[in-house]
Parts: structure tokens; C-alpha cells; sequence
């Protein structure tokens, strides 16, 4: 039998044929169950990566899709809080305007109705004067009556006529006759 010794420190290692055939049977029992876990496991492990690898980058463009959309949706938000902001100025300029237009219109009115009130006033004044032309009318003709009953009663001479006449016309004051 051939056998080779190998002494490595304190230990003796025997290299007979029966070891050398059972690392070769150990070395092609490894190589066996290499190519057996390789064909049941390799494939189904780099199926599984490549199945991760797949959905990961799915995942990145679904983020990036609903990224774009929430993008999307806010470019929408801000143009729609945009456009109800201009319809809120434009209704606000539109209610100032009607505002100012109804006090536009009060002031308007408040003027009419005093123009109305002063042309009232302005009436009943005429109406007051033309009452009291009428009151000094009555008293004139009552005056005259009086000095026509005098006269006649005590037969007046022209200078007691004229006297009479001209204190008649000082208890009047300045009236006019617009007769």
C-alpha cells in the first residue's frame, strides 16, 4: 500500500489511497450538491430577485406617476384657488360698484326729496302771503266802508278826507295793491 505521511506541528496526517478516494468521493458529492442546490435554488433565487428587482422598479414608477398626478392636482388647486380668488375680486369690485351706485342713488333721492320739501315750503309761503294780501285786502275794503260811512255820516270836508285817508294808508304800513 502506498501511503504518504504528512506531519504538520504535533499531528500526523496519513495520505493512503482509501483518503484520497473518499475526499474525491467528498469533493464530487460537494460538486453534485452544488449542481442540484444551483438547479433548485439559483433559479428559483434569482427569480425571486428579478421579481424584486421588477417590482421595486414598479413601485419607483408608480411613485413617480402618482407624483406626477399629486402634480398635477395641486397645478389644478392652485389654479382653481386662483380663478376663485379673481372671482372673489370680481365680486367684491362688483358689490362696491352696486354700493356706490345705491349711495349714488340715496343721495340722489335725499336731494329730490328736499327739493320737494323746499318747493312745499315754498308754496305754502305763496299760499301764506296770498292769505294774508287777502286778510289786508278785507281790512282795506272794511277801512274804506268805515271812512265811506264816516264821510257820509258827518260830511267830511276834502281836508279831513285826505286825513283820514292817509292814516288809513300809515295803519297799513307798506303794503302793496296787486290787484
Amino acid at each position: 500500500m502506498n501511503s504518504f505521511f504528512l506531519t504538520v506541528g504535533s499531528y500526523v496526517l496519513t495520505l493512503d489511497k482509501s483518503l484520497l478516494i473518499d475526499i474525491a468521493i467528498q469533493l464530487l458529492n460537494t460538486c453534485v450538491l452544488c449542481a442540484i442546490l444551483s438547479f433548485l435554488l439559483y433559479k428559483p433565487v434569482l427569480k425571486f430577485m428579478n421579481a424584486r428587482k421588477e417590482r421595486i422598479a414598479g413601485d419607483l414608477k408608480n411613485a413617480e406617476i402618482t407624483m406626477q398626478n399629486a402634480n398635477e392636482k395641486l397645478k389644478e388647486y392652485n389654479d382653481l384657488i386662483a380663478e376663485m380668488q379673481a372671482k372673489r375680486n370680481g365680486i367684491f369690485e362688483q358689490y362696491t360698484k352696486e354700493a356706490n351706485e345705491n349711495k349714488q342713488l340715496i343721495i340722489e333721492e335725499a336731494k329730490r326729496e328736499a327739493n320737494e320739501i323746499k318747493a312745499r315750503a315754498k308754496l305754502q309761503i305763496e299760499r301764506e302771503q296770498e292769505k294774508a294780501k287777502d286778510k289786508i285786502r278785507l281790512e282795506i275794503i272794511e277801512t274804506s266802508n268805515l271812512i265811506a260811512s264816516k264821510v257820509i255820516a258827518g260830511a267830511l270836508d276834502d281836508k279831513k278826507q285826505t286825513k283820514l285817508i292817509d292814516e288809513c294808508i300809515k295803519d297799513l304800513g307798506d303794503v302793496k295793491w296787486e290787484g
